[in-house]
């Protein structure tokens, strides 16, 4: 059952990563698209969150330290969707979108200080449509009709491996903190195509109409790294020496290093006028897939979840991030000047969040073993749009649900965001996004990966 659903996960993931269903953003027209957040259901509900946050049954792709973190082998899947309304000062419009996320596989084996991933997600998107319309003259009009879509896709292998100093709590009951550092890297192959028309069109049939279309192909390798420091700052013990509370500081980073990829870019612009029945055609500019390279920025990403935990009140986690990447630096680099939006700057991103489990006893009731979170997210983007810089800001919730006999664990994250505005006549998104994914793990009932031997 297990290689059937692993074999089923990837088709779907494979082809739906390379498809998205309705527009997803207008603003996903300019520079590789809207950038993906990384990360799997349980940081979407606690704002964005991932550098300073591990699981030891769920995986954490975006920061490879964590992978020494985990307890057990972990199969994972996420599915995301949205329902956007984007208006201007004159009209709005619905629709829905929606994706798999991401598709990934942890090893751990238990009492070992490596871990292993690998998995495939959506590195940006571009999914667009939309129309506008002018008014030249008294008698002369123009239609404007843009359309854009596809994706740069992620596949990443990643390993990691922590170092542990320090002992637990002596027998004198002075504390002496245990710190944990683990250190991991990621390699990444991205691996896409992005493809735009624009096209005008005059409502007089001697003027032509102008249609452009501008292709883009890349591949290549990129690294990340990642660190996580943990150490226990208290500990709390019962008159039998049973540890029933503490506090652990966990500190995260990672640094995705500036790198230049392989691309191909195609652009064909020309203009098309009909006379009766005959079709006038005149190429301005034809380029033909010239290959270069595209430079995409460093990123660095750093966070902290500080944990407070006791046997009768449960669990509590409070994290906070900062991240930016400089956009300035992205390039296409080609013997033809590949006409791609050169107005990009340096995006960032806070967020802070909270998840609380109420008590870790698992034969309590299923809502006593179930993690609760919420959080917030502010990104400023690399976008500014007619001197207005396009933020979107979010407040997210999210829930996990055990699933009974196993350490497996269904995920469930929604939140409610804003991107752009309506000033200097831009647009603004109102989106209710929301994420659902599967922690699969092998439990004594369902054991995984066994060698069947035979006298």
């Amino acid at each position: 059952m297990f290689k059937l659903l692993a074999a089923l996960l990837l088709i779907g993931a494979l082809n739906a990563l390379n498809a998205q269903y309705n527009p997803n953003s207008i603003y996903s027209r300019f520079g590789l698209g809207l950038i993906d957040n990384s990360g799997n259901v349980t940081h979407f509900g606690m704002g964005g969150i991932t550098a300073p946050v591990s699981d030891p049954v769920a995986l954490n792709m975006a920061n490879p330290a964590s992978y020494s973190f985990l307890e057990v082998t972990n199969l994972q899947t996420t599915i995301k969707g949205a329902y956007t309304q984007a208006s201007n000062s004159t009209s709005s419009t619905n629709y829905l979108n929606g994706q798999v996320h991401e598709l990934s596989m942890g090893f751990k084996k238990p009492n070992t200080k490596w871990g292993l991933a690998f998995g495939i997600s959506p590195y940006s998107s571009v999914d667009y449509r939309f129309t506008s319309k002018d008014t030249l003259s008294d008698t002369l009009t123009a239609n404007y009709n843009y359309v854009g879509r596809g994706g740069i896709n992620k596949a990443t292998l990643g390993f990691s491996r922590v170092f542990r100093i320090g002992h637990n709590e002596s027998a004198d009951s002075i504390i002496k903190r245990v710190h944990q550092l683990s250190i991991g890297v990621n390699g990444n192959y991205l691996f896409g195509n992005i493809s735009r028309e624009n096209i005008v069109v005059f409502n007089q049939l001697e003027h032509y109409s102008t249609i452009e279309n501008q292709n883009l192909w890349v591949k290549g390798i990129t690294w990340d790294m990642g660190l996580q420091y943990k150490v226990n700052l208290s500990t709390k013990r019962d008159i039998q020496n049973r540890i029933v509370g503490g506090s652990v500081l966990q500190i995260g980073a990672t640094y995705s290093v500036g790198s230049n990829i392989s691309a191909e870019y195609g652009e064909l612009l020309y203009s098309l006028r009909f006379n009766s029945n005959i079709a006038y055609r005149d190429t301005t500019r034809f380029l033909d897939a010239e290959r270069g390279t595209l430079s995409l920025p460093q990123k660095i990403q750093a966070g902290f979840a500080y944990k407070v935990y006791h046997k009768k009140w449960g669990t509590f986690i409070f994290c906070g991030e900062y991240k930016t990447q400089d956009w300035n630096k992205f390039k296409l680099d080609m013997s033809e000047n590949a006409r791609l939006y050169a107005g990009l700057t340096n995006a960032s991103a806070v967020a802070a969040g909270m998840e609380y489990k109420p008590n870790a006893d698992v034969r309590n009731t299923i809502f006593n073993r179930m993690y609760y979170r919420i959080g917030y997210r502010n990104s400023q983007s690399e976008l500014t749009i007619n001197g207005i810089r396009i933020s979107h800001i979010a407040y997210t919730a999210g829930l996990t649900i055990p699933i009974i006999r196993s350490q497996s664990r269904l995920h469930l994250g929604i939140e409610s965001g804003t991107r752009g505005t309506t000033e200097a006549g831009l647009v603004e998104e109102k989106q209710i996004g929301f994420m659902i994914g599967f922690s699969l793990t092998p439990s004594l009932f369902d054991r995984w990966f066994r060698q069947i031997k035979y006298d």
